[in-house]
């Protein structure tokens, strides 16, 4: 934070917590700053934090997205029977060295077929591009 209120203009010193406007006048001299670079420069810290963050090993990792996988599944599930939702979602870890075999693709009975019909992939080949993408 000292680093970011750095940017502000000599002579302007802030005690306590700075403010939301403070904080705003402190992003907008950073974009400036790094006008074509500053979203490069945010999503790489972003990706340190995860991975600094993270903690557990691999095999907890997979633990976690599991439970999520057959949550999520269980409450599309529910909502189309329940309710006649249909849907579709596509899950997959964004940590390239760590998340390769997380990737699931599930689609409720009315939704069976969507990705092969209207993106012409197979389901690995949805998740591969899925991947890619985040």
């Amino acid at each position: 934070m000292e680093r970011e209120l750095g940017r502000l203009p000599k002579g302007e010193q802030i005690t306590g917590t700075p403010t939301a406007d403070i904080r705003k006048r402190c992003f907008s001299l950073f974009k400036a700053q790094y006008k074509d670079t500053y979203s490069t420069i945010l999503e790489t810290w972003k990706e340190a934090k995860e991975l600094e963050n993270m903690g557990g090993t691999l095999a907890q990792r997979q633990q976690l997205f599991d439970k999520s996988k057959k949550n999520l599944n269980h409450t599309f599930t529910a909502l189309s029977k329940a309710h006649g939702f249909e849907g579709a979602y596509l899950l997959a870890g964004r940590v390239v060295n760590q998340d390769g075999g997380l990737g699931h693709v599930f689609m409720t009975p009315g939704a069976e077929k969507f990705f092969v019909t209207r993106c012409r992939a197979s389901e690995d080949e949805i998740i591969g591009h899925f991947k890619v993408h985040i």
